[in-house]
């Protein structure tokens, strides 16, 4: 089964993210599905967790809502441009592993796909992963169910890492 890690900004897309978390979560088991504010027990340490997470999963869901992009913090900074911004970290980590893990942007509530310009050099290449949106009702039970298959048929196609015995090592 394979483990998929959602990356989401609150402040964009709680209430969409819930929605595709307990869809996924029906299709894939909840030990399989991960999401913050779900799966990080009190008194760990998030930054830790999400982590250990993103590196263990298969695929990353990197929802895009119209804010995700212009999203700032407290003081006005885009928080993109953080290099401590926790979606920005998660996405970096998920690009940068070379191990066969899907990265998927998955746009809801109309968002453009951002463009390069629009994003920190270590984010460029989400630019080129090829989108999945995922629209409100009545369109969402049609949706979902497309974004499940292909997941499905993803982790099929992926082959486990093979291992090679070298005979001078026994």
């Amino acid at each position: 089964m394979p483990r998929i890690f959602m990356s989401y900004r609150r402040s964009d897309s709680i209430s969409e993210s819930g929605r595709i978390h307990d869809h996924l979560e029906r299709e894939f088991g909840g030990d399989n599905v991960f999401k913050d504010v779900d799966d990080i027990e009190p008194g760990h340490d998030f930054r830790k967790v999400l982590d250990e997470e993103v590196a263990k999963c298969d695929v990353l869901l990197a929802i895009i809502g119209p804010d995700w992009v212009r999203a700032a913090d407290n003081s006005g900074n885009r928080r993109l441009n953080d290099p401590n911004d926790f979606v920005r970290i998660e996405i970096e980590s998920g690009l940068k592993r070379d191990d066969g893990v899907l990265v998927v942007p998955v746009l809801i509530k109309n968002a453009p796909m951002p463009v390069a310009s629009e994003l920190p050099e270590s984010l460029h290449d989400l630019v080129y992963r090829n989108a999945v949106i995922i629209r409100n009702d009545p369109d969402f039970s049609r949706d979902m169910p497309r974004l499940i298959d292909y997941i499905h048929r993803y982790s099929s196609r992926k082959k486990p890492a093979q291992t090679t015995t070298d005979s001078r090592n026994r």
